[in-house]
């Protein structure tokens, strides 16, 4: 395993500056809840870029589901895991709550997990990334997990920015 995170890692960090800018143009576009047109774009076009089949527009218009591993067969005990992105702005006052870094860290999360998996040549399961708009306004989560986006994925994760400067993890849980 100590290789595979050094091969996660390693797919991070060869991404670092591309991976900022990212982050910056979603910054300055400061889209408001299910106006998240360009920066939808702008993440879509970076993970299809990646090596993702990225379905864009999925369930919602600015919602989408990039995908890497087999998904043409369950793959008994192999995991789907999701890494969740989020990109709204809040009104007058853009990315205060770090949505433009939760973005990018998803898509971080999402390159370094497929490097891996693809040095394990796919055998240890299969990920999404998940782009959920409209985190500010009612929580387009909820919108995907309704229209049964969550239906097959084993463990879904992100990262939110805060107010500690160090690591604090917090860990929710729940079980079908």
């Amino acid at each position: 395993m100590d290789a595979l995170k050094q091969t996660a890692c390693a797919a991070i960090d060869q991404q670092a500056d591309q991976l900022h800018k990212l982050s910056s143009e979603i910054w300055e576009l400061k889209e408001l809840a299910f106006e998240e047109h360009k920066s939808h774009a702008t993440l879509t076009q970076f993970l299809r870029g990646a090596g993702f089949v990225v379905e864009p527009r999925h369930k919602l218009d600015t919602a989408f589901v990039a995908r890497w591993g087999n998904f043409d067969t369950h793959q008994e005990g192999k995991p789907h895991v999701a890494v969740i992105c989020e990109y709204d702005a809040l009104p007058g006052i853009g990315h205060a709550c770090g949505h433009n870094l939760i973005a990018e860290i998803g898509v971080a999360a999402g390159l370094g997990i497929k490097a891996a998996l693809q040095a394990a040549n796919h055998d240890l399961g299969k990920l999404s990334v998940i782009g959920t708009p409209a985190e500010e306004a009612g929580g387009g989560k909820i919108d995907l997990l309704k229209a049964g986006v969550f239906d097959d994925v084993d463990v879904a994760m992100m990262c939110h920015p805060g107010p500690f400067s160090d690591a604090r993890p917090i860990f929710l849980g729940g079980k079908r």
